[in-house]
């Protein structure tokens, strides 16, 4: 029984391990530390393969582990360090590639590390992977509408962190219906 839960860990493993990579490599923005979470989590799910492998989405569940297994992590690490450092000099990536889709990316990804843990868990989970509120509400262990809120003020954060202004989303204000009448 036990030899047969390890082949079909082996299997989902092998099957899985790109996209898992590549959600922890989103998730933790460095991939030293994305192997290890994802590391960690995959020991723990294949100890417990034979239940886990039985559920409806195992890879739903095995997500959860890597998302989980994030935010111990992070806080296990700010209990190790007194003073945290705010400069994030250390996650930027060489500019030698000069292309805007570069940059774009290069500014994303300094404005979701810069988000706190569980806004960057939501904002990953919902536009990296695409998935709906229920299932990042699963994931968190939280309301869908907690992961709403989450979502919003980690966008909001962004916006403001990278200076673009918010007025833009919600479309003209009554105040600019009236600059155009009056002008």
């Amino acid at each position: 029984m036990a030899t047969e839960a390890a082949g079909e860990f082996a299997e989902f493993a092998a099957a899985e391990i790109g996209a898992l990579t590549r959600f922890a490599g989103v998730l933790t923005g460095d991939r030293h530390l994305a192997h290890d979470v994802l590391t960690d989590a995959l020991i723990a799910a294949s100890a417990r393969w034979h239940r886990i492998g039985s559920l409806d989405q195992p890879a739903a569940y095995v997500r959860r582990m890597v998302v989980t297994t994030f935010l111990a992590h992070e806080r296990r690490e700010r209990r190790r360090r007194p003073d945290p450092t705010a400069d994030n000099g250390v996650f930027e990536r060489s500019q030698s590639d000069a292309t805007a889709t570069m940059d774009a990316r290069l500014e994303l990804a300094v404005l979701i590390q810069q988000l706190p843990q569980r806004q960057r868990a939501a904002v990953v989970m919902r536009y990296y992977l695409d998935l709906p509120d229920s299932e990042i509400a699963a994931a968190l262990d939280c309301p869908a509408s907690t992961v709403r809120t989450l979502v919003s003020r980690a966008l909001v954060r962004m916006r403001v962190a990278s200076g673009a202004s918010t007025s833009d989303e919600n479309g003209p204000t009554s105040d600019d219906h009236t600059k155009g009448a009056t002008s």
